[in-house]
């Protein structure tokens, strides 16, 4: 199992380190830390130095922190720091930010980021949150790089549209409770799926607060829905997880 994408910082969770440990004892076999401003990469790097080939860093920004987002910071650390995996999350946000000015900015810094992984020759993860469209839209014209549709709850249009164009969507463990999540872990191949936790967020706990070490929760409710075995998704969501971050595990 590999936790394609996370939040393992000191402004999201507590007891970082426990957490961590928990995902070992969970048979996690690695775990993707998205950091998303550059404020986090210290913290960040400091984490992957002290679990070397267990946890890896990416760096990109929040859409929906548009109206301080530092993005030649955030490039500048792109360039620099090479153990970075991946660029993202980076994207477009209608969820939370719906003034079209402050929209059309996001695209603005989402096409600055797309045209820095073509650059520099690095995967690329995708936040999308109400409006998918625009983030196919954007990347189908500008993207030379793989993709990555985080927690992608867009319509079954828009997945096969993602599934055409050969990138991956990433399935969160509240696919066990979230309808349109469903429906795209029950639709989507298995050759074009990954599995995130999103921590602290999208718990499959009720009440509590996500961790790695619930990304079982993803991979089994998949299995369930297309009813295949547990061993069978924990190992191409695996394999799609190490090919697309170029990870190579000891």
């Amino acid at each position: 199992m590999i936790d394609s994408h996370a939040h393992l910082l000191p402004d999201f969770v507590d007891n970082i380190i426990e957490l961590v440990q928990n995902a070992q004892n969970a048979g996690v076999r690695a775990i993707v830390n998205s950091a998303i401003e550059p404020a986090h990469l210290k913290p960040a790097l400091e984490l992957e130095k002290r679990f070397p080939n267990y946890i890896f860093t990416t760096l990109g920004a929040a859409p929906s922190r548009i109206k301080t987002m530092k993005t030649k910071e955030t490039i500048q650390s792109l360039r620099e720091v090479t153990s970075l995996i991946a660029v993202g999350e980076v994207g477009l946000d209608h969820y939370w930010v719906h003034d079209p000015s402050w929209q059309d900015k996001q695209k603005q810094h989402f096409i600055e980021y797309i045209n820095l992984a073509n650059e520099i020759k690095k995967p690329i993860v995708i936040h999308s949150r109400k409006a998918e469209t625009d983030c196919i839209d954007i990347l189908e014209e500008n993207v030379r790089v793989p993709v990555l549709m985080h927690c992608f709850a867009g319509n079954l249009e828009e997945v096969k549209r993602v599934i055409d164009l050969g990138w991956l969507i990433s399935i969160p463990t509240a696919v066990i409770k979230r309808k349109n999540h469903r429906k795209i872990a029950r639709t989507a191949p298995l050759d074009n799926l990954v599995v995130e936790t999103d921590t602290p967020y999208l718990s499959p706990i009720m009440g509590q607060r996500n961790e790695p070490a619930n990304v079982k929760y993803a991979i089994n409710e998949i299995a369930k829905l297309k009813e295949i075995t547990f061993k069978e998704v924990e190992k191409v969501t695996t394999k799609n997880a190490l090919d697309f971050y170029n990870i190579k595990l000891m």
